[in-house]
């Protein structure tokens, strides 16, 4: 074989790598950061990497100065598990797409479709490059390839996990990717935007992003924010039976207060439920009545939804608490996560404000997922759930898909609405005739503890109103226990979509 252009090819491979790039490795440094190689050795499994187009460039020149052409391609393993990904270079043309490198890219998507392997995007790039040899359209590249970024993406939603992990800047196509994505990750001093008409670069801070729920979680700088990729990607491998509980788990029913009406923290709740530091929270920062949680429980992959009676809302469903646990719902239905619901809930949010925001379309959006997933979910009611709160959290009481398991804690109480709320109906009369606001407060506090007897604790057990009343530390084996019976199901076609509000 030519042994001059043998030289050629290992001189090119070798003027890509980092060591040979001082200027930008310099340039990384100077931000704060890490070079597109070393996020993806951070995130990857040693010595996993098979590169796809590393000799790409921006021209077809020998002497080309464009390594990979901005856009590092290629499968590794993470965990074992092989995934697909791509990494923006910004020391690369400001990481902007071309034609090439987004035939490059359309050629992972083709793989990750046929072999089913995760997507992860590491984005920090400009979006469309304005000079590319094929004149892009004004935001994105159109690839000839079989795939596009955004046609590609959406053709995997639901059938593949794919990931984002902002790094940096990243404006128009690439900031479209990052919000097609099943979970998206953002460093905290990253900015997200687009260029408007007059090619000006508008941009906000990620952790606005992340408050409309566009970003599923903020980190604190590349290594967290890489860490949390390969946490999430961790829940996509297979089931063990290795799950060792939580140390606060004997004690779980001592988070729930005596006084029935002083909040406390359903974190805590689910950190003691599942297996020992095996938590991911998404989208912490939106729709905060309403957590989502994957965790592990008994070394197997759960999905948790559950209220937050320490919010600002006492746990009740709002417009955005409803579109994200009927997001995530759609998510562990799709990749075959059984769901576990923790319900302490008042009910929907209702009123001038709530009717404002569409509460009347948005109150639906949990009670169709729950109706339409295939994957098991069971229930836990640990106090009040009033209204059609338990039907958004299990779809209890009239879902022809109903939970596997309904169980609840000894303090539980339900209704059609606040058992104090019905006193002001039932009791109208009275209250309105009391001589006092004091009596007045007797009578209204006398029906809802009577009512609240009656439908509580053993009583609901005996109305057999729920599977089973249960001690709190047997929740955890109860719930194992049935879904061991049901082994984790995968799709041989998509069973649908991900709503990607």
């Amino acid at each position: 074989m030519n042994e001059d252009l043998r030289e050629k090819i290992r001189n090119a491979a070798a003027a890509a790598v980092d060591d040979a790039r001082t200027g930008a490795l310099a340039r990384a440094r100077a931000r704060g950061g890490l070079t597109a190689r070393e996020r993806v050795s951070l995130l990857i499994d040693p010595e996993s990497f098979v590169e796809y187009g590393a000799l790409a460039g921006r021209t077809g020149t020998e002497d080309d100065d464009s390594p990979a052409d901005g856009l590092i391609c290629g499968s590794a393993l993470v965990h074992g598990m092989p995934i697909v990904l791509a990494a923006s270079d910004r020391n690369v043309l400001d990481g902007t797409q071309s034609d090439r490198n987004q035939r490059k890219l359309a050629r992972l998507f083709q793989i990750a479709e046929r072999e089913r392997w995760p997507v992860v995007l590491l984005l920090d790039g400009d979006g469309a490059r304005p000079n590319d040899s094929l004149p892009p359209p004004p935001i994105m590249v159109m690839s000839r390839g079989r795939y596009g970024l955004y046609d590609g993406l959406a053709q995997l939603n639901g059938l593949v996990p794919t990931v984002a992990c902002v790094l940096g800047r990243t404006l128009d196509a690439e900031t479209g990717a990052a919000m097609l994505c099943d979970y998206a990750v953002a460093v905290q001093d990253a900015e997200i935007g687009a260029r408007d008409d007059q090619g000006a670069v508008i941009t906000r801070p990620a952790a606005e992003y992340a408050k409309r729920g566009d970003i599923d979680r903020i980190e604190d700088d590349e290594p967290s924010a890489l860490a949390a990729v390969r946490f999430y990607l961790g829940f996509q491998t297979p089931d063990t039976d290795s799950g060792q509980p939580s140390e606060d788990y004997p004690e779980i029913a001592d988070i729930i207060p005596e006084n029935r009406r002083r909040p406390y923290d359903m974190r805590r709740v689910i950190a003691a439920f599942a297996d020992r530091d095996s938590t991911l929270e998404l989208r912490p920062d939106y729709g905060r009545s309403m957590l989502t949680v994957l965790a592990r429980l008994n070394g197997r992959t759960v999905g948790i939804f559950a209220n937050q009676p320490r919010s600002p809302l006492s746990g009740s469903i709002d417009t955005q608490a409803a579109d994200k646990a009927s997001r995530f719902i759609e998510l562990c239905d799709a990749y075959g996560f059984p769901l576990v619901s923790f319900v302490d809930n008042p009910g929907f949010m209702v009123g001038p404000k709530s009717e404002s925001e569409g509460m009347a379309r948005h109150h639906a959006r949990p009670l169709a997922a729950l109706h339409h997933r295939r994957v098991p979910l069971c229930s836990v009611q640990i106090r009040k759930a009033y209204g059609l709160g338990p039907y958004a959290m299990s779809g209890w009481g009239s879902s022809h898909n109903a939970p596997l398991l309904k169980l609840a804690w000894p303090a539980v109480e339900s209704g059609g609405m606040s058992l104090e709320g019905a006193a002001y109906l039932v009791k109208r009369k009275e209250i309105q005739a009391a001589a006092t606001s004091e009596e007045a407060l007797r009578i209204r506090n006398e029906y809802a503890d009577r009512m609240r007897d009656t439908q509580s604790g053993l009583r609901a057990a005996r109305a057999f109103l729920f599977d089973d009343v249960i001690e709190p530390n047997s929740t955890r084996q109860r719930i194992s226990a049935m879904l061991e019976r049901i082994p984790r199901r995968t799709h041989a076609v998509r069973p649908h979509g991900i709503d990607l509000c």
